[in-house]
């Protein structure tokens, strides 16, 4: 006969059932559009490059542009880093790719034989990859059961799985977002959690490859993510006594260790494999964007936190009752407390080390904590079991509290879902403006962040929001730079104008720290500047460049062509170009903006009255 599990036996089985269809649900009424996009973008591409296009290098990205500008992928091809020996190198490692990879088989053979576009980008690879997302979301939600009913019973595990995927952002990243990278580190991490529990019980050899091939395949997915192995190296130690018998008993089963980092070291290699081939280094920093990076000097650790931008415990609040859970841990499960407090301590500051702490891109709360929600739940269940020995009124009011954060998740996910709250410039005077609403007024949108446009078309629209001031003006009338070319013959007004060929390319630069520029969280930059071309401009290449510079890298590079329609440059005369500049959400106030006037060309072009304004 077969089994039919009880709910009265075992509610927190069918309390997953109940989580997972309604994720499924959601994922339906709200089905994927375009998915394969921006970041997920850079996580697909290894896919079709190798297996369909034939160019895991990026040799010839002519077939990417294509895509792009088909599909609308990406604004830039910011998922890539251009090589000095040709081709590109992807900038995401693979981990997304390999999870998804049966999906894609699946979706490919499905369109050369139902007829769709076999490109890796039409319908059948979009739902593929969301369908995907569903499948790890729907393991991670039963392998956390797993977890919890090891520590506690079936109606605490209920509960914890409960609070966990309806009153955390757990749910639109599963429900909404679930494509990203987030879902599936989590469900990673439930494997992890789970085979350091049943090595511990019974070491074999088994646990010992799987928890090694499961932390590499994370690093493999996210390579900040090695701090994973905190868990299973810490895991039982509280004390010298535990400290010397985990000792022994890693030494007693020193064979499983070395297949532990074995397998990890397998998971890995395809990606050190593909930078060699791809780049000719077995390692590769993808990251070359100046703007962003680890500053651990620095974490932003009470942004994370508390931030209403994007912070963690503002829109996820029932999470402090898991670290309140750390007291009740102690107290309960010793063994265990070290462990799960350093690694939350670890990645938390990890996590707020990264410059773009807010993670660019529309997620709500804190995506890049999901994965911690694994070990969370432990401490959260026992302060509920020590809750659940208190009074009734105590009962009662922590369990009124829980259910109004789970119904204020649900709402604000709603929210999130029908753009109330604003997926990436969320301000405290927003919050609160749109706070229990289910619409928003265009004075409430004043109240946001500015709006940076994606791609490279800047203008500043209202100037009367801003105070005008000059930062530089260059007239090249009176300078004691010798090297510079002047010219007396071709002048816009005054006796001079500086004259740049091929081997004069650069005028002056007007530099300055982004700290002289504002103290608010923008400024908008007007470049502005006369130009006279002897040649055709198409032929003869010119530009404006700004850019922002982070110890002498640059990041937020701009360099407008004066070949560019809107300029309308006539050789033989003076023209004006004029280009407006939004500055970037600076890695450091120190950062400092550099603008200058380039010719890449071999004929001459003047320049005068170079003047940049600050809008403030």
């Amino acid at each position: 006969m077969n089994y039919i599990p009880s709910f009265k036996k075992e509610p927190s089985l069918w309390i997953s059932f109940l989580l997972i269809a309604g994720i499924v649900f959601f994922r339906f009424v709200y089905p994927p559009v375009n998915i394969l996009s921006w970041d997920v973008f850079g996580y697909y591409l290894y896919l079709p490059a190798s297996f369909i296009y034939h160019d895991l290098r990026l040799t010839n990205i002519a077939w990417v542009n294509q895509l792009i500008d088909q599909y609308q992928a990406t604004s830039t091809f910011y998922q890539a880093t251009a090589i000095p020996t040709g081709g590109w190198v992807l900038k995401y490692s693979m981990g997304m790719a390999v999870l998804n990879a049966p999906a894609f088989f699946i979706a490919h053979i499905f369109s050369l034989i139902a007829g769709f576009k076999a490109d890796g980008f039409s319908i059948p690879y979009q739902y593929a990859w969301a369908l995907s997302g569903l499948a790890y979301a729907a393991a991670g939600i039963i392998m956390l059961r797993k977890i919890l009913l090891k520590f506690f019973d079936e109606i605490i595990s209920g509960i914890l799985l409960i609070i966990i995927v309806l009153a955390t952002n757990y749910f639109q990243l599963t429900a909404f977002d679930g494509y990203l990278s987030h879902n599936y580190l989590f469900t990673l991490y439930t494997f992890i959690v789970w085979l350091t529990i049943r090595w511990h019980e019974q070491p074999r050899l088994w646990y010992a490859s799987g928890l090694g091939f499961a932390m590499g395949l994370a690093a493999l997915v996210r390579p900040s993510e090695l701090v994973c192995i905190i868990i299973p190296v810490l895991w039982g130690i509280s004390d010298r006594k535990s400290f010397q018998f985990k000792t022994g008993l890693l030494k007693s089963n020193y064979r499983h260790v070395i297949l532990l980092l074995l397998t990890a070291f397998v998971a890995g290699l395809p990606q050190l494999i593909y930078w060699k081939y791809s780049s000719g280094h077995w390692l590769f920093y993808s990251y070359n964007n100046a703007g962003e990076g680890f500053d651990f000097e620095r974490p932003y650790i009470s942004e994370v936190l508390f931030s209403f931008r994007k912070g963690w415990l503002i829109y996820t609040p029932v999470m402090g009752f898991a670290i309140i859970g750390f007291f009740s841990l102690f107290k309960k499960n010793k063994p265990l407390f070290y462990s799960l407090l350093i690694y939350f301590l670890v990645n938390l500051y990890i996590v707020s080390s990264w410059t773009c702490w807010w993670y660019a891109g529309g997620s709500y709360s804190q995506r890049a904590l999901l994965s911690s929600y694994v070990l969370l739940a432990i401490p959260l269940g026992y302060l509920i079991q020590q809750i659940m020995a208190w009074n009734k009124i105590y009962r009662v009011l922590f369990y009124t509290t829980i259910t109004l954060m789970l119904m204020l998740n649900l709402f604000q996910t709603w929210q999130w879902a029908h753009g109330v709250i604003e997926r990436t410039r969320m301000t405290k005077a927003y919050y609160f403006a749109i706070f229990g609403k289910t619409s928003f007024t265009e004075s409430d949108r004043k109240l946001l962040l500015i709006e940076r446009p994606t791609d490279a078309d800047e203008v500043l629209k209202d100037e009367t929001a801003y105070t005008r001031r000059t930062a530089a003006f260059f007239d090249f009338e009176q300078t004691q730079d010798q090297g510079m070319t002047l010219s007396k013959d071709t002048v816009s007004g005054g006796k001079f104008s500086l004259r740049l060929d091929e081997s004069h390319p650069f005028s002056p630069a007007m530099e300055m720290p982004y700290s002289q520029i504002t103290a608010k969280d923008h400024a908008w930059l007007r470049a502005e500047v006369e130009i006279y071309p002897v040649s055709d401009v198409q032929e003869n290449m010119a530009s404006l460049v700004i850019t922002f510079q982070h110890k002498g890298e640059p990041y937020n590079y701009r360099a407008t062509s004066i070949s560019l329609k809107k300029y309308a440059m006539k050789p033989g005369q003076w023209n004006t170009m004029r280009v407006d500049y939004l500055t970037p959400e600076v890695r450091s106030k120190d950062d400092t903006v550099k603008i200058y006037f380039w010719v890449q060309g071999k004929a001459p072009v003047y320049i005068d009255n170079l003047k940049v304004e600050i809008f403030e």
